[in-house]
């Protein structure tokens, strides 16, 4: 069996930890260490997971010196881990019995098809909750009208469309990406950017998990709607203008970091998109255009242009 490492991000996580801990213990899939990382939680989070970890011998427990916020709790513990399979944890989710199973599954598929020297992330659906497990999107993905029939590096400097809760990576992709960049918008964009430019992304159509959405989420799910879209066009271009140039700035960074293994290819598709920080109206539309640079869902591309017009 392979050995998986499942990484865990926690701060003040005492409402959600212990029923998200018992998932994952009940897993069919057994050969797991779960490696947690706390971020100085004030709460009784430290003492559940400290009991948790007397109990189980595939628990282990590390509280940090200092804060470091969610993105660097969970590139710390990446850099740490030496498995064969990495998969990441939300404190405050409920993952379906067979997760790992059916991940492990298909990354053994893909794997069998690649080699297990190519750098391969597997992510999957979630059925999104209210905090108490009431039924919100029996599909994020498609409530989002994420395009994960083209999942290109072109689509996803524009846009990360996984969660980082859903995720497998193989050891790789991990050695291809070395260490998460600081300045990473989250470490699940970083890791896909990084798949999609070495490797391989797969996809599993069918969710794996429960993910809450309640006020103490650090990232959220919202309906893709005509609602919704025109909620986001009221708060004017500044603010869809500056995610882009967000992205922007992540693909900077990620350009730099990556200059000396990037295909000359890649190398242009990241160069051509930068330059999307220098143009507006047609300029801008016949690049996104000519290079692919969509969002997923038609409402998006909209209020993409909208934006730069």
């Amino acid at each position: 069996m392979h050995k998986i490492d499942i990484l865990m991000a926690t701060y003040n996580s005492e409402k959600y930890i212990e029923e998200q801990l018992q998932s994952i213990i009940n897993q069919t899939y057994k050969n797991f260490n779960i490696h947690i990382c706390d971020d100085l939680s004030t709460d009784d989070t430290i003492n559940i997971i400290s009991k948790y970890k007397m109990q189980y011998n595939n628990i282990s427990f590390n509280i940090n010196s200092k804060n470091l916020g969610i993105i660097n709790n969970f590139s710390q513990l990446f850099a740490n881990s030496t498995a064969q399979y990495i998969m990441f944890a939300d404190h405050d989710d409920v993952w379906f019995t067979n997760k790992i199973e059916i991940t492990l599954e298909k990354m053994k598929l893909m794997e069998d098809k690649y080699s297990s020297q190519t750098p391969i992330l597997i992510f999957t659906d979630k059925v999104v909750t209210d905090s108490n497990l009431n039924i919100i999107s029996k599909s994020h993905n498609k409530s989002e009208k994420f395009n994960t029939n083209e999942i290109t590096l072109n689509r996803l400097l524009m846009g990360n469309i996984a969660s980082g809760c859903t995720m497998m990576v193989n050891k790789a992709l991990k050695d291809v990406c070395g260490a998460i960049n600081i300045n990473a918008i989250m470490h699940d964009y970083w890791l896909m950017l990084t798949a999609a430019a070495f490797g391989k992304i797969g996809y599993i159509d069918t969710p794996t998990m429960y993910y809450r959405q309640h006020n103490n989420n650090s990232m959220g799910a919202a309906e893709n709607s005509f609602a919704n879209a025109y909620k986001k066009f009221q708060t004017g271009k500044i603010n869809i203008k500056n995610t882009v140039l967000k992205n922007i700035q992540q693909a900077e960074n990620f350009l730099n970091q990556y200059n000396n293994k990037l295909s000359d290819n890649n190398k242009y598709i990241i160069n051509e998109f930068i330059t999307l920080k220098n143009k507006k109206n047609i300029s801008f539309i016949n690049s996104i255009v000519k290079h692919k640079f969509y969002k997923s869902g038609l409402l998006k591309n909209i209020g993409l242009v909208y934006a730069f017009l």
